[in-house]
């Protein structure tokens, strides 16, 4: 499976490398994209003071716009990209005028309550339903079935694909985040307590539906070298009566292995609960624990101690000592937070704070550093799944037979190494690929080619090839 490729031309005998790269004579596979920071979070068209913001704050890392479906896709195959193109120059004018910075942009379409009217006209199936808001417990909604909903999941192809083609080529856009048939917001929606199903429901069904979503987005970004993002929150029911999240986990492991760098879960509920307890996730720290360690994860604030969102955060520094503790990428801040800066709670120490640097507003935990300093002082480094090396050797004027092959390397849990060779008579046609342990069924020839392939099922871990050697009958 290829996600991206990195190649050098064997000419002069170096050799052919796909998704590996090779540092001091050892090959490894290729890094994945890495998407780290602190990142400014507006829905909507971004107003001049938002603007600001982004501009005066000097510890930021990328922007974030997230815009309603019906906005984004006015009519069917109609598409509005003024917003995201809006804060594409933005970035574009700060790393301009900070030659050391590397600004980019997150991009996301919101669906559910905000999916285009036209939707139903096209075919997608809709249900009504309910759920509890801070001013009656039986608001109406009504939003796409989640599953047996094939227009539905066409149009999110199609809206993926739209984005990819926008922006596919534009550096800056990092992350693409997708979204579920979701309720009040982008996020996963499933009826609680009495409020109606969806029509023919079972949890069977409801779970298939949300593991084909999930694979749209796969399908669309990460499979072609694009980061994506998809959340761990919203409203639905715990673990206890019914696990959404956990086949979801096992379906990413299955098609991008552990910790890809090309897939995200996000927490939209990293924040203060109702108790006065921070948490990583408000209502479903389960999902966020269990995805910990298989797939990696960023977060983005529930609130903001300026008011509005759903509580306060309150202090920043224990919020990123629980962002550090969940190894999160990047983190998403709210303008109001920064208008005026949230000083009171710490917010600059905690995403500054140096190793040698003491805070001025109260006491800090032993050994904390700031956000951004953190991910300095870690430099993770996540690697592609799967990589080749070729290398070709020559036998001289006369044709021979292949005697011994073999890659020296190591292999680190979870890692794998797999060799094969081929034999030609220049300038004719290879042979078929052999198995090293088939390489006596090889005709004679006076060129062979060695490959081998590096697996990983972990990003974080790659194997190593320090030589390929091939010895002539």
């Amino acid at each position: 499976m290829v996600y991206l490729i990195v190649c050098l031309s064997w000419a002069s005998g170096a050799p052919l490398l796909e998704n590996v790269r090779q540092h001091d004579g050892t090959y490894t596979l290729a890094p994945g994209p890495s998407v780290e920071g602190v990142v400014l979070v507006q829905q909507g068209d971004w107003p001049p003071e938002v603007i600001r913001t982004f501009h005066k704050t000097p510890w930021l890392d990328a922007a974030s716009i997230r815009l309603r479906w019906a906005e984004l896709e006015p009519e069917d195959q109609r598409f509005d990209w003024k917003p995201f193109d809006k804060v594409l120059r933005e970035v574009r004018t700060y790393n301009a005028a900070h030659p050391d910075a590397r600004r980019t942009l997150h991009v996301r379409v919101m669906g559910g309550v905000h999916a285009p009217r036209w939707f139903e006209k096209a075919g997608v199936q809709f249900y009504d339903t309910t759920h509890r808001t801070r001013k009656s417990p039986t608001a109406p909604l009504r939003i796409p079935v989640p599953y047996d909903n094939p227009e539905f999941l066409k149009q999110l192809r199609e809206v993926y694909r739209a984005m990819y083609d926008r922006y596919g080529d534009e550096p800056l856009v990092t992350v693409y985040h997708g979204t579920w048939s979701a309720g009040p917001w982008d996020e996963i929606f499933h009826p609680q307590d009495s409020a109606p199903l969806p029509p023919g429901y079972t949890p069977e069904k409801f779970v298939q539906g949300m593991i084909e979503q999930l694979d749209v987005l796969v399908d669309e970004f990460c499979l072609k070298g694009k980061v994506a993002e998809l959340p761990y929150s919203g409203k639905y029911p715990t673990k206890r009566l019914i696990d959404i999240t956990g086949p979801l986990n096992a379906r990413i492991v299955e098609r991008l292995g552990k910790r890809s760098p090309f897939l995200y879960i996000q927490s939209n509920g990293w924040g203060m609960t109702t108790q006065g307890v921070q948490t990583v996730s408000w209502g479903h720290e389960r999902d966020v624990a269990d995805a910990f360690g298989r797939v990696n994860l960023a977060l983005q604030a529930l609130g903001t101690n300026a008011g509005g969102g759903w509580r306060p955060q309150g202090d920043w520094i224990r919020l990123v000592e629980l962002a550090e503790e969940y190894d999160a990428a990047y983190v998403e801040l709210y303008p109001p937070d920064f208008q005026p800066l949230d000083t009171e709670h710490r917010i600059v120490e905690a995403f500054t704070l140096g190793a040698n640097a003491t805070a001025p507003a109260g006491d800090v935990p032993a050994g904390f550093l700031g956000f951004r300093p953190w991910l300095e002082k870690r430099s993770r480094v996540l690697y592609v799944r799967s990589g080749r090396v070729v290398k070709t050797f020559h036998a001289g004027s006369e044709p021979r037979a292949v005697a011994q092959v073999s890659a020296t390397g190591s292999v680190p849990e979870g890692t794998s190494l797999a060799t094969q060779v081929r034999t030609r008579r220049s300038p004719g046609p290879w042979s078929p690929w052999r198995p090293e342990s088939q390489r006596a069924d090889l005709p004679a020839g006076d060129e062979a080619q060695v490959e081998v392939r590096l697996d990983t099922d972990d990003g974080y871990v790659t194997p190593e090839v320090s030589e390929i050697r091939l010895e002539w009958r």
